[in-house]
């Protein structure tokens, strides 16, 4: 089977800290299949390259190419709210990822596509797949593109479009399925599969050795972009409450994104700024062995007025493949995963007091069973599983 997977959210190199969750996927899947993987060129990235067994083709959509600013840094939805640039660019992406499409459905002989993200790459691969069809398609949402999707012109027309010309949908998390069926305006069918983690590389990562914890009591670590929808202004406000009965714990910031500045004076005005440390975008494996060091990993989602939440953020399994208390907020994709004192700690979003109970809760609860548990959550959800219910699902349309 000839797969080619098509996405905007891949990393440049495998150390520069961008999400890697469809590159572990790409590989996972060559162990059965031969992949190629679809992504947006950068300045300075080869057209073509060559990870292990995943074949990578890269496609320019803006010249000069020093100029393109669509995809990668904060992602194509921070992006384009931050660059005029950007913002003239979608219509070039579109094209460009159509006819990359076509190429490589042709030369490669592909037998599926599998889109990530609904728009941009499932509305490309569902107008070059036609009718008839050149090639079966299977298109997997991630949360921001079913928002996104509701929002653009004619959406349920635009929905129900791509779904017709898709042999398959997947929605990493049931409110992710939930948008795209009021998207829709009825019933999808997507099948339900959140992300996957790579456990074996989880724990063989070292933690951060003691010598370098930044506070005398450990810290707490929130680990992603910074974005409104991440919630850390709820963590700096729940810090104080837990530093009432822990002084020595610190928080430890890695990432970067468009509210850092605003994050940082925040700090300030909760008089934190000396238990924060903004780390900024860190390389894989030192945001690896932050995560591998700290107490508990903070995930303090929130759900937008706009009704935008997370799907499923992959650093919920992460830290329990880690082994890491995990407290995280009820909202998104995330209670599909987290059960609340079994495998972590769940609170209510915008809510800092709840976030600080449910902190200082996994700060005094014993090591079992809720490490045990963590731990069985993440092995269902290694990546050789998830890519074997993927490789399921392409086999299944295939035989359609």
């Amino acid at each position: 089977m000839r797969v080619l997977i098509s996405t905007s959210t891949f990393p440049l190199h495998l150390e520069d800290g961008l999400p890697r969750f469809v590159y572990d996927l790409a590989r996972a899947l060559t162990r059965h299949a031969e992949v190629t993987a679809l992504v947006p060129h950068a300045p300075g990235a080869r057209d073509r390259d060559q990870w292990g067994d995943v074949a990578i083709e890269r496609f320019r959509y803006f010249w000069p190419e020093g100029a393109q600013r669509l995809a990668y840094g904060n992602g194509i939805a921070g992006n384009l709210e931050a660059s005029w640039l950007a913002r003239l660019q979608p219509p070039g992406f579109l094209l460009a990822q159509m006819r990359a499409i076509r190429r490589l459905v042709r030369e490669r002989g592909i037998d599926i596509v599998n889109s990530h993200w609904i728009v941009p790459q499932g509305l490309s691969a569902a107008l070059v797949r036609g009718r008839p069809a050149r090639f079966r398609h299977v298109v997997t949402l991630h949360g921001g593109d079913a928002y996104l999707l509701r929002r653009l012109p004619m959406s349920k027309r635009l929905a129900r479009m791509i779904v017709e010309r898709s042999d398959a949908v997947i929605a990493v998390s049931s409110n992710v399925r939930e948008q795209l069926d009021a998207a829709l305006g009825e019933a999808s069918g997507a099948l339900v599969q959140p992300v996957g983690v790579d456990v074996a590389r989880l724990r063989a990562q070292p933690g951060l050795p003691g010598e370098r914890a930044p506070f005398p009591e450990g810290y707490l670590l929130f680990l992603g972009r910074l974005r409104e929808i991440k919630g850390v202004d709820q963590l700096l406000r729940a810090l104080p409450i837990v530093r009432e009965r822990h002084p020595g714990l610190g928080l430890v910031v890695v990432g970067g994104g468009e509210v850092e500045a605003e994050l940082r004076a925040q700090a300030v005005r909760c008089s934190v700024d000396d238990a924060v440390r903004f780390l900024g975008r860190q390389p894989h494996h030192a945001a690896i062995s932050w995560l591998r060091g700290a107490r508990v990993l903070v995930v303090p989602s929130v759900s937008r007025d706009d009704g935008r939440a997370e799907g499923m953020p992959s650093v919920v399994l992460e830290a329990m493949a880690a082994g890491v208390r995990l407290v995280a907020t009820a909202t998104g994709g995330i209670p599909d995963v987290v059960r609340d004192g079994e495998n972590g700690w769940l609170c209510r979003d915008r809510d800092p007091a709840d976030l600080a109970a449910a902190i200082l809760r996994s700060l005094d609860a014993p090591d079992e069973p809720t490490s045990t548990e963590a731990c069985r959550t993440a092995e269902a959800h290694d990546w050789s599983r998830v890519a074997e219910r993927y490789l399921e699902i392409f086999r299944s349309v295939s035989h359609d």
